[in-house]
């Protein structure tokens, strides 16, 4: 899945830039999709900006500019946000009541600015003018006299002035002429939009019930809720449930279906549905070293001292070759996913106590046969087992992909 969204710098009058206003965008054409609900918007912004991108790396350490429209800054969502970090802009649309007014006096002693977007001749909400520290005025819908007017006003109220959509070259002379400090518009730079791929969220609802089931003592109701979250998820469990039980007990709950399961063969459902969903439709060929290797990362636990280690070591096998699947780094991938410092070392590369299970697999899988008898021996694994567990998984995955292909057809 790609997600997206556009950045637009915003300057001093030294030409430096000092924030960015985070935008909405569903695809490369760098446009607002006005079919979106204002609140919708800012909430996919965020989602992605936090989760996805790294806030922190979408702005380059500045401050992020976001719109919030009245149903967002009554909910909780604010104060997710690090007010040293984030500066809400008010969209102009807003109109306020008491409470919205104490909302925002109430965010403003817990550390966070406000800025009010788009402002114009007539705007008629002083009460949240008020409680704004910087006013961004329109350049394009005020006629000169209605902006030096209005500038006036501001200034005398100490308000900072951010001149939006400034255009041309003289329009940012004399908007620092007449005493603006900060600066956006085409004439600087057009938004420019940010592009990664990334988990679609039920990719990362698995993921989530991965990392719940590699604590060394998973939690059952955690993990029933993040099940119940998920219809779809909710669904498929009760679907195994009963091809593994039949109906001859009932099921009560989503708690009580996993129990009936139990944790290790929901796990392994778990690993195998993930592959499906992480690819989004018809199954990627990548996905099917991702069977062999977790099938063989199992066998190879069962028969060592790794057998406690079994669902990391299928949790490494599942997640070896997501790179690929997503073509991003794997650094940044790992980053998103609430896995051990084992599963992650692992995965990069590091020396980790799961480094030498996962080095047979992958020195047998390129017929470096040396090299994977030298790593059988030294977790006393049987190197005469191998050739036999590699045949059994190519079944396997042979098997799983034409299944896992079928069902999304």
């Amino acid at each position: 899945m790609e997600i997206f969204v556009a950045r637009q710098p915003i300057f001093d009058v030294e030409n430096n830039v000092i924030a960015y206003e985070l935008l909405y965008r569903n695809g490369l054409e760098n446009s607002y999709d006005k079919s979106v609900a204002g609140n919708v918007a800012t909430s996919i912004v965020l989602l992605n900006s936090y989760l996805t991108f790294g806030m922190q790396n979408l702005v380059e350490g500045k401050t992020a500019f976001v719109n919030f429209d009245k149903h967002l800054i009554m909910s909780g969502i604010v104060e997710l946000l690090d007010p040293d970090r984030v500066l809400i802009e008010l969209l102009e649309t807003i109109i306020p009541d008491d409470r919205f007014i104490n909302r925002i006096k109430d965010l403003k002693e817990k550390g966070y600015q406000f800025a009010i977007d788009d402002y114009f001749e007539g705007y008629k909400y002083k009460e949240i003018i008020e409680e704004c520290n910087i006013v961004k005025v329109d350049f394009m819908n005020n006629t000169k006299e209605q902006i030096a007017a209005l500038t006036w006003t501001l200034r005398s109220q100490n308000k900072l002035l951010l001149a939006e959509k400034i255009e041309t070259k003289e329009d940012f002379e004399w908007a620092k002429s007449i005493g603006y400090e900060y600066f956006q518009g085409y004439y600087f730079a057009k938004p420019v939009v940010e592009t990664r791929k990334t988990f679609s969220e039920s990719a990362m609802q698995y993921i989530r019930l991965m990392g719940q089931l590699s604590e060394p003592e998973p939690d059952v109701a955690k993990i029933s809720r993040i099940i119940e979250i998920d219809v779809s998820l909710t669904y498929k469990l009760l679907k195994l449930v009963n091809s593994k039980l039949g109906l001859s007990q009932e099921v009560v709950s989503v708690q009580h279906a996993t129990m009936l399961l139990g944790l290790q063969s929901f796990s392994r459902w778990l690993s195998l549905a993930m592959v499906q969903n992480i690819g989004e439709g018809a199954v990627n060929a990548l996905s099917k070293y991702a069977l062999i290797r977790s099938f063989m990362l199992d066998r190879i636990a069962s028969c060592t001292s790794y057998s406690m280690f079994r669902d990391e070591l299928v949790i490494i096998g599942t997640l070896s070759v997501v790179d690929g699947i997503l073509e991003m780094d794997m650094v940044q991938i790992l980053e998103q996913l609430p896995l051990s410092d084992g599963v992650k070392g692992t995965l990069l590369g590091e020396e980790t106590m799961f480094s030498d299970c996962y080095r047979l697999v992958l020195t047998y899988e390129m017929g470096d046969f040396a090299a994977a008898e030298a790593y059988a021996n030294s977790l006393g694994y049987s190197y005469k087992l191998l050739f036999e567990h590699y045949i059994e998984a190519v079944q396997y995955a042979d098997e799983m992909y034409e299944a896992l292909n079928m069902n999304n057809e």
